[in-house]
Order: structure tokens, then sequence, then C-alpha cells
């Protein structure tokens, strides 16, 4: 097989898996949304916040999960393109052990500190204090099955199988949804039986997963086995891995308590409210990224530069583009979206929302680069590197609440450390992959920030001088996408990729 024709194939699978994960996304975002709107309007706003607070404390060590992850999936996904099946059996199982034993600490490291934190540094309502205890216990139980699934999900993703990652997302969706109508006729406590549903969904999609992975690939039938050396690869890697996961989450994490510390928990359902559309939202681009992803570790691993290169910019850009064409209507029309959406909107919300939508954008753009960095293994520089960019929103942050500055205003540091952090990476990678700073800044920002130029002027004009209502939203995302698709298909979108969507397009209806 030539390298142009497994290039073509690679692109042709990358274009199936975007639609499979393109249609799970849509289904999923629209129910995650709805099944959003009725829990806040079940469990109330104060309910609502003290699950998203006491969910933050179980979240304080996510990045070591994150980090494990990482280390799996770009170690299945290498020897996948390298074509080593035997070391690809072997990491599976390491990964399961890793995993296990990961997810034992967590258990015991919470249930030290957890019961205490809850009880003597958050503020929550005295009569909601053993609701929060009960509501602790069960978001651990979910996620630590969720750590044990990581090693089954990660396999999935390597080998591409995206239909059946797409099918579980509706299934687990549409199990969500359902225990949305069964919380609203339940009549005990409404809090705890929202975590109880919640960590009974998690196990059903971890069966799920192991019964597909056990059946479909050779390598997850486990083998209880130790293999020193690739342990202290797999624990170097995720040492490394974890550096810039801890210093997210222990940031995003500590905006909630500060948030807390400084407001009430009707300002933390505010930041989780903004959270839960860009987690909507974030996972439609997600969704598409992933079928990228892959295919940018297998093609550095086959020693494929040139087709490397080629994924990087692409998925850079259309990441941007896509995830603007999501966020613009969103952010113009927050105040309204929100109202319709929601049956008791918090406070301070719709700014929250419009600020992590900027941090997203910023982010889709270096998505590819982050794979990429992970791709290579050489992890340390760029890690310390990001990291300690992004912990300095902390103290920023905390000293900008402490001056009586706007709740939104850390939300602010947030988004423009990530901006610093986003320019850093890319002249770093000038060294670590050769890339060509110039070209990747020209076809990525550039072509995407023409397309946010023109396309934007008119639909604001008419979004600010009309009066937001079903009318006014229909006509300004008419406008809005109408302008939006053609500067993206003529200024965003290069030649070679304009002909291959043609190409596809074609080849989908001559099917038919």
């Amino acid at each position: 097989m030539t390298p142009s024709t497994s290039h073509t194939e690679n692109t042709r699978r990358i274009a199936k898996n975007s639609g499979f994960l393109f249609f799970r996304m849509l289904l999923v975002m629209g129910v995650g949304l709805y099944t959003s709107r009725v829990v806040l309007d079940v469990l109330g706003v104060d309910d609502y916040g003290i699950y998203n607070i006491v969910g933050t404390i179980v979240a304080f060590l996510v990045f070591f999960k994150m980090a494990l992850t990482n280390a799996t999936y770009r170690f299945l996904t290498y020897e996948l393109g390298a074509g080593n099946t035997e070391k690809l059996k072997s990491t599976f199982s390491m990964s399961v052990n890793t995993h296990m034993i990961l997810a034992a600490t967590f258990l015991i490291i919470l249930e030290l500190i957890g019961p205490w934190f809850i009880s003597n540094k958050l503020n929550i309502p005295v009569d909601r204090i053993a609701a929060a205890h009960w509501v602790f216990q069960f978001s651990l139980l979910t996620f630590c099955t969720d750590v044990i699934r990581t090693p089954y999900n990660a396999c999935v993703i390597a080998h591409e199988k995206m239909d059946f990652f797409a099918i579980t997302g509706i299934v687990e969706v549409c199990l969500k949804l359902i225990i949305v109508f069964a919380l609203i006729a339940i009549p005990f406590d409404k809090l705890i039986t929202y975590a109880i549903l919640i960590l009974a969904i998690t196990v059903i999609i971890f069966l799920w997963y192991y019964s597909f992975c056990h059946k479909n690939f050779i390598e997850t039938k486990y083998t209880l086995s130790w293999d020193s050396n690739l342990a202290k690869k797999l624990l170097s890697y995720s040492g490394w891995s974890i550096i810039v996961n801890a210093a997210d989450m222990l940031t995003l994490q500590s905006l909630n308590i500060f948030l807390n510390i400084f407001g009430n928990v009707v300002i933390n359902a505010s930041f989780a409210i903004a959270q839960q559309v860009n987690s909507k939202v974030g996972g439609f681009l997600q969704s598409f990224t992933q079928a990228f992803n892959p295919q940018i570790i297998k093609s550095y691993a086959s020693g494929d530069t040139l087709y490397f290169m080629k994924l990087i910019f692409s998925t850079s850009k259309l990441s941007f583009l896509l995830l603007f064409s999501i966020t613009f209507p969103l952010g113009v029309y927050a105040n309204y979206i929100l109202d319709i959406w929601l049956v008791e909107v918090p406070a301070y919300a719709s700014i929250f929302l419009r600020i992590i939508f900027c941090y997203a954008l910023l982010d889709c753009l270096q998505a590819p680069l982050w794979v990429a960095v992970h791709a290579t293994g050489k992890l340390k520089t760029h890690q310390i590197m990001i990291a300690s960019i992004k912990v300095c929103v902390i103290p920023l942050s905390y000293f900008a609440l402490k001056l009586d500055m706007p709740y939104w205003t850390e939300i602010a540091i947030w988004a423009g450390m990530n901006g610093v952090a986003s320019i850093a990476r890319t002249l770093y990678m000038r060294h670590l992959i050769k890339l060509s700073a110039s070209k990747f800044f020209i076809e990525a920002y550039l072509r995407s920030a023409c397309v946010v130029a023109i396309s934007t002027p008119l639909p604001l004009y008419y979004a600010f001088n009309t009066e937001a209502n079903i009318i006014s939203l229909a006509m300004f995302l008419a406008m809005f996408l109408a302008i939006y698709a053609t500067c993206a298909w003529f200024l965003g979108l290069n030649t070679m990729e304009r002909s291959f969507i043609t190409k596809a397009v074609k080849d989908k209806i001559n099917k038919k």
C-alpha cells in the first residue's frame, strides 16, 4: 500500500468517525442541556450549588486519573501505530493494574479528608450538611468506577471504534434523561437520590464497555501480571503528564472554592451552569477532534512526518471554526437562551459563560499541539512550562476577589493566562517537533481570525439593535451561518481541504 493510498484511507476513516461523533454530540448536547435545566429546577439553586461544590472535593484528585488516562491512551495508540501486538497486550494489562491501584488510593485519601472538609470548611446551609455527606460518598464511588473504566475507554478510542463510542454516548445520555424524570416522581431527598442514580449509570456504562472490549479486542483479555519496566514508563509518563492536569484541576476547583468563600452557593451555581454549557459544547468539539487524535499519534509512531504536520494544521483550524460557529450565537444571545433554558437563572451565569467560551476557543486551537507533545513522549519541559503559567491564576484570582473586584474577574484572569500558555506552547513546539510557527500561525490563527473578522460585524449589529426573541434569534442564526459558512469555505479552508470535502460529499451521493 502506497503512502498516498494509506493517507486517503486514514482520511476517509477520520471523515466517517467525525460523522458518527457529530451525530452523537448533537443528541448528547441537546439532551444534556435539557437535563441540566430540569435538574436545576428540581434540586433548586442551593442544592444544585451544593452538588457542584461537594463534587469539587472529589474532582480535586481527578488530575491523577487524567494523567494515567493520557498515558494509557498514548501507549495503546502508539503500539497500534507501531504494530506491536504483544506489547499492546502487556500495556493494557498494566494499565488496568495501575488504574485499580489509583482507584483504591483515591478512596482512602478522600475518605480521610472529604468529610472533615465538608463539615468545617464549606459554606453549606446547616440543614443540608447530612445530605452533602451522602452526596460525597456516592460521588466518590462514581469517580472510582470511572477510573477503573478508563483503560477500556482508551482502547475503544485507540482502535477508532467511534461508532461504538457514539452509541454508548447516546445510551448514557438517554439513561440520564430517564433519571431526570424519575427524580421528579421519587419522594425521597432529591439531592441524595440524584447522586445514587448517577452512580448506577456509571456502573452500567462500565459493564457495557467491559463487555464490548472483551469481545472485540484481544489485548483487553486481562492477564494478572506485572511488568516493572512498563510500569516505570507508565508512571514516569503519568508523572510528567500529571503536572498540567494538576494545574488545570487545582486552578478550576480553586476558582470554585474562592467563589464560595467570597460569595455563596448561588455564585457556585452560576459557575456550574456556565461549566455545564461549556462542557456540552466542549464535548461536541472533543468528539470531532477524537476522530483526528489517534491518527496524529499513529502517524508520528510510523514516522510519517508530512501527514503528521498536515493533521496538526487542519485539526487546529477546523476545531476552532466548528467551535466558534456554536459559541458565537450562544454568547451573543446568552441571556435570552438561559432564560428559555432555565426556570431560575443564577446571577452571573451569562458573563461566566461568555468568558469560559473564550477560554475554550483558545484551547481548541492548541489541542492538536497538546496531542503532538504526548505522541513524542517527551513531556518534561512542556509540562513544567505550561503548569507554571497556569497556577499563577490561583494567587491572581484570590487577590482580585480579596480586593472586592467583580466575581467574573477571576474567570477572566483564568482565560487570559490560558492565552499566555498557548503562545508559550506554540513557540516551544518549534523545538520539539520542528513545527513551523509561522505556517501554523497563518494556517490556524490567521485564517480563523479572517473568518471571524468578516463574518461577525453584521450579525452583531443586528443583534444589538433588535429585541431578543425567537424570531430575532432565528434571523440572527440564518444571517450569521450563511456569512460564516461562506467565509469559512473560501478563507478558512485551503485548497486541499476543500477538495477533500467536495470529493467526500460526491462519493456519499454516488453511493446512494
